[in-house]
């Protein structure tokens, strides 16, 4: 990390000498800082926002009132909180947003009994059928996703 540091300073001294000034902007300067953050602050789980800002650019997109952001974004944050606990108390056959049908559901039946846990979602296809080679790459990441999520394969892996 410390050789990533001194040389990205070396770096964008280099790329400033050859671009224009207006090629630079704080993304191109941030990548003399994020060693030292690394180093710091540790792993990046630990401190990324990622999740809070989708979060509030859902509740932007929310705002009504331009004059008071703030009490807008907590209006609408509390009336998506009142609406989520009230859909607690709809009775099950009622069609909410917690008890939608997946999108492909066709509502045949599926006998669950001939596939594997990880393909029991019933659907249709969306559009016609094609056929579809898969790389060696691409089998081997098939074969990891039903080796890690697939209930049948955990008696083996035990």
């Amino acid at each position: 990390m410390e050789l990533l540091e001194k040389s990205m300073i070396e770096i964008i001294c280099k790329l400033e000498k050859i671009f224009s000034p207006t090629f630079f902007d704080s993304m191109e300067h941030l990548t003399i800082y994020l060693p030292y953050e690394a180093k710091v602050g540790g792993p990046v789980q630990y401190r990324w926002m990622y999740l809070f800002e989708r979060c509030m650019h859902e509740l932007k997109k929310k705002v009504r009132n331009k004059a008071k952001v703030e009490g807008s974004i907590s209006e609408a944050y509390i009336v998506e909180e009142i609406f989520n606990f009230c859909l607690l108390y709809f009775e099950p056959h009622i069609q909410t947003r917690r008890t939608k049908v997946t999108r492909n559901d066709d509502g045949g039946h599926i006998d669950i009994q001939d596939r594997l846990s990880i393909f029991t979602y019933s659907g249709h296809p969306l559009e016609r059928s094609w056929k579809w080679y898969l790389s060696d790459e691409e089998i081997r990441a098939a074969e990891l996703y039903v080796l890690l999520n697939c209930i049948e394969v955990e008696t083996y892996i035990e």
